[in-house]
């Protein structure tokens, strides 16, 4: 039999607690939070197809019918990874260095917003693990 460990403080002492609609329920002797051991239904690599969908601008509906989950399911994962992404770029931005390497590198977006571009821009430049947020006017 496969250990299982509590969802949410991560601990292996745990006990049977009942059963709901079919599946088998514990309870954590360390947190006293109720968890199962039962799979997503979806799996990671269809949220990821969702979330691409979302972005080249297929609407939620849609996302829900082409992969069989509900419109709420889909939102879901979408703010989800929304938060992620929020939290990840703050912590990039606390690791922001106020130098800038001497060599960059741009590509053509960079040209296209230096002649068409009216008003001031701005960017995420990434090296390695380094992280710099650059301002264009």
């Amino acid at each position: 039999m496969k250990r299982i460990s509590c969802t949410h403080c991560g601990s292996s002492e745990y006990q049977r607690n009942g059963s709901s609609q079919g599946i088998q329920r514990y309870i954590c002797k360390r947190c006293t939070r109720c968890f199962s051991n039962n799979v997503p239904k979806f799996s990671r690599e269809v949220r990821e197809k969702a979330l691409q969908m979302y972005l080249n601008n297929v609407g939620i509906r849609k996302i829900a019918l082409f992969l069989g989950a509900s419109p709420a399911g889909v939102l879901k994962w979408i703010r989800k990874a929304g938060q992620e992404l929020s939290e990840r770029l703050q912590q990039a931005a606390g690791q922001v260095e106020q130098q800038l390497p001497d060599v960059i590198e741009m590509d053509e977006i960079y040209t296209y917003v230096q002649k068409n571009g009216n008003g001031q821009s701005s960017g995420l430049l990434i090296l390695d693990n380094k992280v710099a947020l650059l301002r264009l006017k």
